[in-house]
């Protein structure tokens, strides 16, 4: 077992005895029933392995892994999946990113618990942000610094544009790695789903239906772009005949639609129909001089 200390929120940041870690699966809670007062907050600040820092983080005695949606609830991706790119389009490493869109209910109760966190690690702040806080000399760092230095991963919602609020969040994608399980199915009515099939990242197209578990990884982290909290995608449900497309619809208004099939290259179109449902007769054409023989005209 660790030596690390975690504490409850309720609590001051400060020594305290480590909780049992509780055995057993479990699922990850329901975003709207995330209780605040059950996260976990390290003791200490240490170093990540990149240059970074961290406090640990945990949630009733384990990891932290929130269901963003519980089927039959899903919600939309607005983008597509995809790895971070340089300027000059190179990938950046392994981790693909994804948004996914939340309603405005979901969207405040995920902004208070990035609050939330913020504020209970304001004492942790110097700890966090060492060369900042050099450079303020005794009095160190002041909250609205901590506050400002804070990645929300939310984006907010924009009205004008038809833009829903959104989480963003990443997908791991080496299998060296712990990549996420995604799995493919149809909702059907009376919310019964078909049998789960396997799928991937690339399933992960703008547009598609989804229901998408995070988690947590390490905890709160702090470094020379700022801070935040990393939540990896590890289970993704993707409801296949729910896909929108992104096609624009064609504006029919000004054209009647009639009953008449439309022909299909390479084969005789089907004989008109007359008002009495009955295949319309084609009308023979004759010459001028098939004309004038008929009437005796010399």
């Amino acid at each position: 077992m660790s030596s690390l200390s975690l504490k409850r929120s309720a609590s001051s940041v400060g020594p305290t005895s480590e909780p049992v870690p509780k055995l057993g699966k479990r699922l990850p809670v329901p975003l709207m029933q995330l209780d605040f007062e059950k996260l976990e907050f390290g003791t200490k600040v240490e170093p990540g392995s990149q240059g970074d820092r961290f406090v640990r983080l945990n949630y009733d005695g384990g990891r932290l892994e929130i269901a963003l949606k519980t089927l039959p609830n899903w919600g939309r991706a607005p983008f597509a999946a995809g790895p971070p790119k340089t300027a000059d389009g190179n990938t950046l490493g392994t981790a693909w990113g994804m948004a996914c869109e939340l309603t405005m209910e979901e969207y405040e109760k995920y902004a208070a618990l990035e609050a939330y966190v913020v504020k209970k690690l304001q004492s942790l702040r110097n700890e966090l942000f060492p060369g900042d806080a050099k450079k303020k000399g005794k009095t160190g760092l002041d909250e609205n610094f901590f506050q400002l230095k804070f990645n929300s991963k939310l984006t907010a919602p924009n009205p004008e544009k038809g833009y829903q609020p959104c989480v963003r969040v990443f997908i791991e994608t080496d299998p060296t790695k712990q990549m996420p399980k995604i799995q493919k199915m149809h909702l059907l009515e009376g919310n019964k789903c078909t049998r789960p099939i396997k799928g991937d990242v690339n399933d992960l197209t703008r547009g598609a239906a989804v229901a998408v578990v995070i988690s947590l990884v390490r905890g709160f982290y702090a470094g020379q772009t700022g801070s935040g909290m990393k939540f990896a995608a590890t289970g993704i449900d993707i409801l296949t005949n729910l896909q929108k497309t992104n096609a624009p619809e064609a504006d029919y208004s000004g054209v009647e639609f009639v009953d008449i099939p439309t022909p299909v290259d390479g084969e005789p179109p089907e004989p008109a129909i007359d008002e009495d449902g009955l295949p319309r007769e084609e009308e023979e054409t004759y010459t001028q001089e098939q004309m004038d023989a008929a009437i005796g005209n010399p």
